[in-house]
């Protein structure tokens, strides 16, 4: 057990030098589409919202870094069938591992990560606070005018357990690239 925590421990630092190979941060804004949630006749809707907020990455090895994404919506996912409801805000964050492919100007990317998804307002909301797994990738262009460029982002996220169902959601965004 011990040699192995020591033989992963080298592994990941061979991986990481050099230390940090490129940084970026990303303003974005998108839109999300959950599934319904509940069983059967109890199922609720949940619209579709604005999404807007900031990617971080940080590169470690040649192709490998972490990401971290902060995001808010004035309008998330807000349910349809419920009346009583009349605020359904909320927030996103998590912490990804981030897979850059080879290419010369225009950047694919896959990412996988976790995190938390947070609705708040009125109290009678569906979701409330909850775990949640997110996958996804998309494309950068990185410095088409001087360090500014471009990012397109797909991602699915997972919540295991709201209102004894699976959440699913779709995210599509996009946004203004910085690099460092």
């Amino acid at each position: 057990m011990k040699y192995r925590a020591l033989l992963v421990l080298a592994a990941f630092l061979l991986l990481a030098v050099p230390a940090v190979r490129s940084q970026d941060l990303t303003v974005f804004v998108g839109g999300t589409l959950p599934s319904d949630i509940g069983r059967d006749l109890s199922k609720i809707r949940l619209e579709n919202g604005p999404i807007w907020g900031f990617r971080a990455s940080f590169g470690f090895a040649a192709y490998l870094g972490f990401e971290h994404t902060l995001a808010f919506s004035p309008d998330y996912l807000f349910p349809k069938d419920r009346p009583d409801v009349k605020e359904a805000r909320g927030f996103i964050y998590n912490a990804n591992l981030i897979v850059n492919l080879p290419a010369p100007r225009v950047v694919p990317y896959a990412t996988f990560g976790l995190g938390f998804i947070h609705q708040y307002g009125s109290s009678d909301l569906p979701v409330g606070f909850e775990f949640a797994v997110n996958y996804g990738g998309g494309f950068k262009v990185p410095r088409l005018f001087g360090p500014f460029g471009l990012r397109i982002d797909g991602r699915g996220y997972t919540v295991p357990r709201v209102l004894s169902t699976k959440l699913n959601m779709f995210e599509l965004s996009g946004g203004l690239l910085i690099s460092f």
